[in-house]
C-alpha cells in the first residue's frame, strides 16, 4: 500500500519505516526525552531499536519502561507514571500491541489530571460527556506492532483492576475543538514492524479488528458513516488475514494494518456490543487468554443471538466476507454470516470454545453477572440481560 499522512487530531504517518520518522518528530515539537513504553517481548524482538536508533539520531534521550503484559494493570499504568516522572520525560512513545498502547494513552493521562485510574472509568455515555478529563495530556507518539486494535488511533483504554478481576474501560474524545483527549498525539503505523509477529497472534489480533468493525456496525448507536468503513475492513479481513496467518507476506500484512487501523478509527464512532463485554470481562479473570482469541470464541453465539434485531446487516456483512446472499431472504443471509464468521475462525485456527483456553465452567455465572457492568452491553443491537448472556457463555463453551 501507498504511504499517507493525515490529521484528524491525532497526526498520523501510515507506511513502512514510519516509525522511524520519531526522533525528527520529537525534535520539531521541542521534545526533550522520550519514555518509550513496551513489553519484554518487543525489546528483545529488537523492534525498538529503530525507534530508539532515530531518536538518538535526532539528539532525543530517552529511556524505557518495558512492565507491560498482557490485559495491563492499573498498577503498570502507575508505574509508567513513576518512570515518566522519575527519569523527567516529556513525552511517551508506546510501542506494541494495545496493551502497550493503553498503558502509554492512560499513563500519558494521569500523568496530567488527579485522582486514580479507576476515577476516569466509563460505562455509560453521560460518564464520556461529563469530561472528567480537564488537562491535556502528556505528549503520546503510539507505534503498532500488532494489526488488530486500532488504539493507536482510538480515544480508548482497558485496564484492568485487579482487585475487581475487572477490564475498566477508560475513554474521552476530545468535547470541543483543541479539548483534552485521551489518544496519541502522534501516530506513527509502520506494518513491517508486524513482519515477525508469530502466526497465532497474527490470528487473534486480525480477528480483533474484524469484532471492531463487525460490532461498530451492527450497534444501537452506529452513524450511517460507519458502514464504508466496515465494510472497507471486512474485506480486507477477509482476503487477507488468512493470507497474512498462513504466509505471512508483507502485502497481506499491510493491508491487515490498514484494516486494524482504520477499524480503530471507527471506535471512535459507534459503540460495540456483548462480544467485547464478554470478552473483555473474561480477560479480566483469565489474564492469560488472549483478547483475540477471547473475541473469537463468543463472536458466533453472540451473532446467533442479535441476528432477529439486524438481519439485513448482517446480510451486508455475510456479503463482505465473500458470501453469495443473492435471492435469500435476510434471515438466511443473516445466517449465512455466522457461518463465514465461524468457517474463517476455523481457517486461522483460533479456539472455538472457552473450554479450550481453560475457562472453568462454573465461572460461567460471573462472566454473564460481570458482562452486565461493561459499557460495551449499552450498545448492543438486542437488548441483553446476565440469563441471556449467561446462555451466550454455555453456547460459547
Amino acid at each position: 500500500m501507498e504511504p499517507y499522512t493525515y490529521t484528524f487530531p491525532i497526526w498520523v504517518e501510515f507506511g513502512t519505516d514510519s516509525s522511524e520518522q520519531v526522533g525528527d518528530i520529537a525534535a520539531t515539537k521541542g521534545w526533550e526525552k522520550a519514555l518509550v513504553v513496551t513489553d519484554p517481548g518487543i525489546v528483545e524482538a529488537g523492534l525498538i531499536d529503530g525507534i530508539t536508533g532515530s531518536l538518538s539520531a535526532a539528539g532525543i534521550d530517552y529511556a524505557i519502561y518495558d512492565g507491560v503484559e498482557p490485559n495491563p494493570t492499573v498498577a503498570m499504568v502507575e508505574a509508567a507514571v513513576d518512570a515518566l516522572e522519575a527519569e523527567g520525560c516529556d513525552v511517551i512513545v508506546a510501542v506494541g500491541g494495545g496493551s502497550s498502547m493503553d498503558v502509554g494513552k492512560t499513563a500519558s493521562t494521569m500523568a496530567t489530571n488527579p485522582g486514580s485510574v479507576a476515577d476516569y472509568e466509563v460505562v455509560t455515555a453521560d460518564d464520556v460527556e461529563a469530561g472528567r478529563i480537564e488537562n491535556h495530556s502528556v505528549p503520546l507518539v503510539t507505534v503498532p506492532t500488532t494489526a488488530g486494535t486500532g488504539s493507536e488511533v482510538d480515544f480508548w483504554s482497558v485496564i484492568t483492576d485487579t482487585d475487581r478481576e475487572f477490564k475498566m474501560a477508560l475513554g474521552q474524545p476530545p468535547l470541543y475543538p483543541g479539548g483534552p483527549y485521551l489518544g496519541a498525539t502522534v501516530s506513527l503505523v509502520d506494518p513491517a514492524l508486524t513482519a515477525s509477529l508469530p502466526p497465532r497472534q497474527t490470528a487473534a489480533t486480525g480477528f480483533d479488528a474484524f469484532s471492531h468493525a463487525l460490532e461498530n456496525y451492527v450497534s444501537a448507536v452506529s452513524p450511517p458513516m460507519v458502514k464504508p468503513m466496515a465494510r472497507a475492513v471486512t474485506e480486507r479481513v477477509a482476503a487477507y488475514l488468512p493470507r497474512a496467518y498462513h504466509e505471512g507476506d508483507m502485502e497481506a500484512r499491510e493491508h491487515m494494518m490498514f484494516a486494524a487501523h482504520l477499524a480503530g478509527m471507527g471506535e471512535n464512532l459507534a459503540g460495540f456490543g456483548a462480544i467485547h463485554s464478554l470478552a473483555e470481562v473474561t480477560g479480566g479473570m483469565y489474564p492469560e487468554i488472549p483478547h483475540g482469541e477471547a473475541i473469537a470464541i463468543f463472536t458466533p453465539a453472540v451473532m446467533e443471538y442479535n441476528r432477529d434485531a439486524v438481519p439485513g446487516l448482517y446480510r451486508d456483512v455475510a456479503a463482505w466476507l465473500g458470501e453469495d446472499v443473492s435471492g435469500m431472504s435476510d434471515e438466511a443471509a443473516s445466517r449465512r454470516a455466522v457461518e463465514a464468521v465461524e468457517a474463517l475462525i476455523d481457517e486461522v485456527d483460533l479456539p472455538g470454545g472457552l473450554g479450550e483456553v481453560g475457562v472453568d465452567e462454573a465461572d460461567l455465572p460471573a462472566i454473564a453477572e460481570k458482562s452486565m457492568d461493561t459499557s460495551e452491553i449499552h450498545d448492543n443491537p438486542r437488548g441483553a440481560d446476565a440469563d441471556d448472556l449467561l446462555e451466550i457463555a454455555r453456547e460459547s463453551y
